[in-house]
């Protein structure tokens, strides 16, 4: 798993490809399928989903 805040669209356009070729699943922390820049999750797809809820999870405590 990899997470990042802010890229740019040349830093995923590769990695978008390869990820998704090899099984794995790359969105933004919006869930939303994206090589256009700003967030990043990459994750071998299983994990993705909960990686996701982690990532923006709030407290409402």
């Amino acid at each position: 798993m990899a997470t990042e805040i802010e890229v740019s669209v040349w830093d995923l356009a590769a990695v978008k490809l390869i990820v998704e070729e090899a099984g794995g699943q790359l969105t933004d922390l919006s869930g939303r399928s994206t090589a256009s820049g700003g967030s990043a999750l990459s994750t071998n797809g299983l994990l993705h989903e909960e990686a996701l809820e982690v990532l923006t999870a709030t407290d409402t405590a």
